[in-house]
C-alpha cells in the first residue's frame, strides 16, 4: 500500500515539476525576448525621440537667451552709444534693465573694449582687469572666432550667484571689436529647467562641454565640473561620444546596464546626454513577469490539486474494482487474501485469536439449472446481504468464489464462530428467497440452505493451515448431509 502511495505521489510530483518547468521556461523566454525588444526600441526610437523633443524644448528655453544676446550685439543704439564715447551711463543702465525685464533674464550686461567698464543693469559696476583671473574670460571672448560662447561662472554683481552667461562679441559697423554683451541665466532656474525635463521625460539629463566636463546635471549638482572621461562606466565610451554629433551607447555602471543617447548642440557648444537605466525601462515587464509567475504558480497548484484528486480517485476506483466482487458488492478473493494476511499480522502482535468461517450454498447448481443464471445471481446478491446482516461490524465478509463465502471473525473463538455460523445458517434456512425474474404475480420462493466450516487460529499457525482446516470442516459438513456447521 505504501509503495503504491509513494508511486502515486511520484507521478503527481513529476507532472507538477514538468508543468512548473514548462511555465517558468516559457515565462523567462518571453521575458528575455520582451526585454531585448524594449531595449532595442529604447535605443533605436525612444531615446533619440526624447533627444529631439528635449532639444526642441531647449531651443525654446535655453536658445532664446542666445537670440536675445545676438539682438543686443546687433542693436544700433548700443553700438552708437559706445561709438559716441559712452557719454551717459544711465542710458546704458536703463537699456540693460529693459532687456532683463522684457526677456525675463537673470542678468544683462555690457563690457566695453575701450574703457573696460562693466555695465550692469544695476549701473556701472567696475572695470575688468586683465590681471584678474576672474576677468580673463573677457579677453578669451575678444580673441575667439565664434560670435558667442556659453559660459558658467560666478556673478560678482549679484552676490556671486552661479550664472549661465551668453557672452556675445559686439562689433562696430566696420567689424572692429567693441566689447562683450549678453544676458545671464540663474543656474537655479536652469537647474529647475532640466529637472522639469527629467520629470516630463523620466530620463536623466545632463550637459557636457566639448572637453567632456559636466556643466549641468538633472540629478546631481555636485557633479558639475567633473569629466565624463573619468566617471566609472561612461569613461569607456566618452572618447567616441565626444567625437560624434549624435550617437547612442550602452555601458555598465554599478552593475546596471545604462542606455544613453547624445546630441551635440552647436548653439550651446555642449552635448546633451539623455540616460536611462535598463531596469527602469523594463520595470513594467518585470512586474508582468512576477504577476505571471504568481498566477502560474496558482494555476499549477490548482492543476496539481485536480491531478492529485483525479489520480487518487482513479486509484481508489481501480483498487475497489480490483478488490470488490462486482455481483455481490463484497470483497473478492484478492481482498480476502489481503485481509487474512493483515489478520495474521495482528494475531502475531497481540495473540488475539480469530476464526475463519467458510460458507457454501447447498445445491447451487440446481438453482441455476432450474431457475436460470439470472436467478442464481439474485440468490448470490440476497445471500450476501443476509450474511452481512448477521455478522458484526468488525468482521470481514468476502465472496470466495462461485457460491462460496468467507468470514473473518476477529477476537472470536471456535465456539463463538460456530455459534455465528449456526445463526447465519438458521437465518438463511428460515427465510426462502423470492425468484426476482419470475413474471408470475406470485413469485416463486426458493428454499436455500448453507453448509459451513469453522476453524480458529492456533499457535505457529499459517494462513494456509488455517484455511485448510476450515475447508476440511466445510467438506465434512457437505459430506454429512449439508445444511450444517462443522469445525476443525
Amino acid at each position: 500500500m505504501e509503495s503504491r502511495l509513494s508511486s502515486r505521489y511520484r507521478v503527481i510530483a513529476v507532472v507538477v515539476l514538468v508543468l512548473i518547468a514548462g511555465f517558468v521556461t516559457t515565462s523567462l523566454t518571453n521575458y528575455q525576448i520582451s526585454r531585448q525588444a524594449i531595449r532595442d526600441s529604447i535605443i533605436s526610437n525612444e531615446l533619440p525621440l526624447s533627444s529631439h523633443t528635449i532639444f526642441a524644448e531647449i531651443q525654446a528655453d535655453l536658445l532664446r537667451p542666445i537670440f536675445v544676446s545676438s539682438l543686443m550685439a546687433q542693436d544700433t543704439f548700443l553700438r552708437d552709444w559706445v561709438l559716441d564715447g559712452e557719454q551717459n551711463p544711465e542710458q546704458m543702465r536703463r537699456y540693460l534693465d529693459e532687456i532683463r525685464q522684457r526677456y525675463n533674464a537673470f542678468s544683462s550686461y555690457f563690457i566695453s573694449a575701450r574703457t573696460l567698464n562693466y555695465y550692469h543693469f544695476t549701473g556701472l559696476s567696475r572695470q575688468v582687469n586683465p590681471e584678474d583671473l576672474a576677468d580673463q574670460w573677457f579677453w578669451r571672448v575678444r580673441d575667439m572666432s565664434s560670435p558667442y560662447e556659453v559660459n558658467l561662472d560666478y556673478n560678482r554683481e549679484q552676490e556671486s550667484a552661479l550664472t549661465v552667461y551668453i557672452n556675445y562679441r559686439m562689433l562696430d559697423y566696420d567689424g572692429h571689436f567693441l566689447g562683450v554683451t549678453g544676458v545671464g541665466l540663474g543656474l537655479d532656474s536652469v537647474q529647475q529647467l532640466i529637472q522639469r525635463y527629467q520629470q516630463d521625460f523620466r530620463r536623466t539629463i545632463y550637459f557636457v562641454d566639448q572637453q567632456g566636463l559636466i556643466k549641468l546635471h538633472s540629478q546631481q549638482t555636485d557633479m558639475r565640473g567633473l569629466s565624463i572621461k573619468e566617471q566609472p562606466g561612461i569613461n569607456a565610451i566618452a572618447p567616441a561620444l565626444l567625437k560624434q554629433q549624435h550617437s547612442t551607447f550602452t555601458y555598465e555602471k554599478d552593475g546596471e546596464l545604462m542606455l544613453l543617447t547624445s546630441r551635440y548642440l552647436p548653439e550651446l557648444k555642449w552635448y546633451l546626454l539623455i540616460e536611462l537605466k535598463e531596469s527602469e525601462a523594463i520595470a513594467p515587464i518585470r512586474q508582468s513577469l512576477f504577476m505571471n509567475m504568481a498566477i502560474g504558480t496558482l494555476v499549477v497548484l490548482v492543476i496539481a490539486t485536480v491531478i492529485a484528486s483525479t489520480i487518487n480517485g482513479f486509484h481508489l476506483r481501480l483498487e475497489q474494482l480490483a478488490s470488490t466482487d462486482k455481483l455481490s458488492g463484497l470483497g473478492n478473493r484478492q481482498y480476502f487474501d489481503q485481509s487474512l494476511a493483515q489478520a495474521f499480522q495482528y494475531y502475531q502482535r497481540n495473540q488475539q485469536p480469530f476464526s475463519l468461517i467458510l460458507l457454501d450454498i447447498d445445491h447451487f447448481k440446481r438453482i441455476n439449472d432450474q431457475y436460470g443464471h439470472s436467478t442464481g445471481d439474485a440468490v448470490i446478491r440476497q445471500i450476501s446481504q443476509r450474511i452481512g446482516d448477521q455478522i458484526r461490524s468488525s468482521d470481514i465478509l468476502c465472496r470466495w468464489g462461485g457460491e462460496e463465502f468467507a468470514v473473518l471473525a476477529r477476537d472470536c473463538t471456535t465456539e463463538q464462530a460456530v455459534q455465528l455460523a449456526e445463526k447465519i445458517r438458521q437465518n438463511i434456512e428460515a427465510t426462502p428467497i423470492l425468484d426476482e425474474d419470475s413474471h408470475s404475480e406470485y413469485k416463486a420462493a426458493i428454499q436455500i440452505t448453507l453448509s459451513a466450516g469453522v476453524s480458529q487460529t492456533q499457535p505457529k499457525d499459517t494462513s494456509s493451515q488455517l484455511f485448510s482446516r476450515a475447508d476440511q470442516a466445510l467438506y465434512r459438513a457437505k459430506h454429512r448431509g449439508r445444511n450444517r456447521v462443522e469445525s476443525g
